[in-house]
């Protein structure tokens, strides 16, 4: 085989393929690209003596043609390194100590190139490959694992998905010219999308060309009258590099809090254009936490185990929530940085939070999961036309499930769809209060996305059962309170 991977290895060199692309086609593994020279070197393809080392080159190389296969992107992944590492940008987010992630955005003619090259080495080399497979790694894969190790090597960070995103995009001036052999080659394809509708107009996008132009499906002659096997130079024009851009990591902090005004919405209250609101929880709870990540207030995303009314106190342990921090300057949240937030919250007077803390992405199914599987806990104080009796109350202690039919509530038509929905009361008690004969105290355990307050008046008849039949005297909420939501998330810091 040694003997064989040479010749293939000098093949490919002389229709001027570069070192990388022909690695590809040699069988490696993935751990090959984090040093390419050692790698072709242990192969016995070039001599040990003349590899890289430290980044400098001991034998001066010859200048060499655009490579056919990647069309110079493995060239160009040293200077992008040292770009990015010395870009002003990438400096602003020194204080990240997760490492960064790489996001490239390649021409679909590196595909097409790809598969040409595989068509020439399977029938040069026809013992050495199956004709119905790839390269054993793609263009996508060698950059990516040549890319994570120049870049861990240059910027001194490890490689995380979580940490801050290098985004550089390439492309080709001759693509499109290229591209357009595809529709001779595969004409079927082209017509069935254009005859259906509501398509994307960019049909050759990398799944689908994945999924259509696979040796397998593709005739080899058709393939050859229509496009150049091997590929070629296209006047020894290579990418073209883009804008090198970086971006912080998303963060997601999450905790609890408490609301204690009854005049103050969970998130800005806006209709039509018109503040109905001074703050909110949400606005509360950014202006507080924002400025230690270096994002703006405004672009903070808000998101809780549901929500309550503006008239409407969160007691007990609190609502969980979190807040997702796009393009964040640090990753870090150290204790004494959380507990000053929290201190800075319970100044406001209306909120109060507690355990602060980072969360991953995946952490927000908790948030937003399957709300029926929650229950949440309220505590009203309900007023009546007629003096509260003994009755009344034996009718409002009911041990077991009562089934709603809620239609969506007259106050909420404006932001809500016209649906009739099922949910469950799971427990109701009663008390009648000693200075205010014509009040009772209600305690509810229910299924979240019931509606209390209609519960209670019967919203004209659009909650039924609801307790202004139960005990035959129109009767409304004066206060409501959420005692407790049962979601056990996030964890408890700093009782």
């Amino acid at each position: 085989m040694g003997a064989k991977q040479k010749e293939i290895f000098e093949y490919l060199r002389s229709v001027d393929c570069c070192r990388v692309c022909c690695l590809r086609f040699l069988k490696p593994t993935k751990e090959s690209f984090n040093d390419i020279d050692a790698a072709l070197a242990k192969l016995n393809l070039v001599d040990p003596t003349e590899s890289e080392e430290n980044g400098e080159q001991k034998s001066k190389k010859v200048k060499e043609n655009v490579c056919i296969a990647c069309l110079g992107l493995f060239d160009s992944l040293d200077s992008l390194a040292d770009e990015v590492k010395q870009s002003e940008t990438f400096q602003r987010y020194s204080k990240c100590e997760a490492g960064f992630f790489a996001s490239i955005s390649l021409p679909l003619v590196l595909h097409l190139r790809q598969l040409s090259l595989w068509y020439d080495v399977v029938e040069r080399f026809p013992a050495n490959y199956d004709k119905l497979t790839f390269p054993d790694i793609a263009v996508k894969d060698a950059l990516k694992t040549v890319l994570i190790h120049h870049l861990e090597r240059t910027l001194g960070k490890p490689f995380s998905v979580d940490g801050v995103m290098v985004t550089v995009p390439f492309t080709y001036e001759h693509e499109q010219k290229e591209l357009q052999a595809l529709e001779r080659i595969r004409p079927g394809i082209f017509a069935e999308r254009k005859a259906q509708k509501h398509t994307r107009k960019e049909f050759l996008t990398l799944n689908a060309f994945e999924k259509h132009f696979t040796p397998d499906m593709i005739d080899v002659n058709l393939f050859r009258t229509h496009y150049s096997v091997p590929p070629v130079s296209s006047e020894n024009v290579g990418l073209v590099r883009g804008e090198i851009s970086v971006t912080g990591p998303t963060m997601f902090v999450a905790g609890r809090y408490n609301k204690w005004s009854r005049k103050l919405s969970q998130t800005p209250w806006v209709i039509e254009g018109k503040r109905l609101m001074e703050g909110s929880v949400q606005e509360t709870l950014e202006a507080a936490i924002a400025p230690h990540f270096g994002v703006p207030e405004g672009q903070l995303i808000f998101s809780s185990s549901g929500r309550e009314d503006v008239d409407v106190r969160c007691l007990g342990e609190g609502r969980p929530f979190v807040l997702e921090i796009p393009n964040a300057l640090t990753d870090q949240l150290p204790e004494q940085v959380a507990v000053a937030m929290e201190q800075a919250v319970e100044a406001s007077g209306t909120v109060s939070i507690r355990d602060l803390q980072l969360v991953k992405r995946t952490d927000l199914v908790h948030i937003h999961g399957n709300e029926s599987d929650k229950r949440k806990f309220y505590r009203a104080l309900c007023v009546t036309t007629e003096p509260v009796n003994g009755e009344m109350i034996r009718k409002l202690r009911v041990d077991k499930t009562i089934e709603l039919q809620q239609v969506t509530p007259l106050r909420v038509l404006h932001r809500r769809p016209l649906l009739k929905r099922s949910r469950h009361i799971y427990r109701l008690q009663a008390w009648a209060v000693r200075d205010n004969p014509h009040a009772m105290v209600i305690e509810l355990e229910t299924e979240a996305g019931t509606y209390i307050k209609e519960f209670v008046h019967g919203d004209f008849g659009r909650t039924k059962p609801n307790i202004r039949e139960m005990i035959g005297v129109p009767i409304d909420i004066h206060a409501l309170d959420v005692m407790a939501i049962d979601l056990d998330w996030p964890q408890r810091l700093r009782r």
